[in-house]
């Protein structure tokens, strides 16, 4: 198939976090009257980065018939002004990244017609919003993607989120820690050491600077951001949440061989494996040598969308169920 250009439109609503209006953004595939998507993939983008540096895989899926959508969450992108990105409510925060990303789903629903696949992708953070999304609101879905997740000790992540809150408690809740930053991005610098601390990204050197360029990312959270982030990944890592997800729902999991955040490889397997022994049926693992965390900016990142694209369309055929 051609390169064509989707057919790109902007969305809003109103956020669960009471505040925020969420902007999202919908690649329509260019399809001939009367014709539908073949599924719907909906983008879950990870932490202090937005929903617009997806645009080559939207593209590249709706070049293959494939309706894609995805927000920028509260605190991040168009969905806040810019001296508010990181700023997450301690209170609600991680229910409303969860709450919101349901909110899109229906928004799509009711246009594409509930009888069209739908699938999430979930990247970094993004992973981790699908992980609890599939265990709160996951029937229904064709297949769910999840891109450079990871296993954090729910214990860990626990006294984690009692700090941030000790932290919004004493210094509030847009308090900048340096303290809890180390702790959480710091630790993924420190583990791929580079002149710009974002080279734990990706080898891609062009990739990493356009991260670095870009004044809608590498932002450091709030004290209120890290409470509703540490409180997400708490659940996201519990055998209790990952038993109540449907256990019919396809799961892939992908990942760098060389990314901190899923502790090259190992954390990623081990969510895997937690996944298996809540019973999930359908669970697959692709670990992607010479590659770090954001594999689909790699430069062999076209080979990591391809393998995406193939196991979507097994899901959409019935196939590897």
């Amino acid at each position: 198939m051609g390169h064509q250009e989707a057919n790109r439109e902007e969305l809003s609503f109103p956020s669960a976090d009471g505040r925020s209006t969420i902007r999202a953004l919908l690649w329509q595939p260019k399809l001939a009257a009367g014709e539908r998507p073949r599924g719907v993939v909906q983008l879950i983008h990870g932490m202090a980065e937005h929903v617009e540096r997806y645009d080559a895989f939207a593209n590249m899926l709706a070049e293959h018939g494939l309706a894609v959508c995805g927000d920028d969450h509260i605190g991040h992108g168009a969905s806040c002004d810019p001296d508010a990105y990181g700023c997450l409510p301690a209170r609600g925060g991680a229910e409303a990244l969860v709450a919101d990303e349901h909110t899109l789903r229906r928004v799509m629903t009711e246009r594409m017609g509930a009888d069209v696949p739908y699938l999430l992708f979930g990247h970094s953070l993004g992973s981790y919003i699908a992980r609890v999304y599939l265990a709160e609101h996951g029937r229904g879905l064709a297949g769910v993607v999840l891109s450079g997740t990871g296993t954090l000790p729910v214990a860990v992540s626990w006294a984690g989120h009692a700090l941030a809150r000790l932290t919004c408690a004493v210094r509030g809740e847009k308090y900048r820690s340096k303290l809890l930053d180390g702790m959480g991005v710091g630790a993924y610098a420190r583990a791929v050491p580079g002149a710009s601390g974002c080279e734990w990204l990706s080898h891609n050197e062009k990739n990493v600077a356009a991260y670095v360029a870009d004044p809608r990312c590498g932002f450091m959270f709030s004290a209120g951001g890290y409470a509703a982030v540490t409180k997400l990944t708490a659940r996201a890592c519990s055998l209790s949440w990952a038993r109540r997800a449907p256990h019919d729902v396809p799961l892939l999991f992908v990942s760098g061989a060389e990314d901190p955040v899923g502790d090259n490889g190992k954390g990623v397997r081990a969510a895997a494996k937690l996944a298996r022994r809540a019973g999930q049926r359908h669970v697959d693992v692709r670990i992607y040598e010479g590659m770090r965390h954001e594999i689909l900016n790699e430069k062999d990142g076209a080979r990591v969308m391809g393998d995406v694209l193939s196991w979507i369309e097994a899901r959409l055929d019935g196939k590897g169920r």
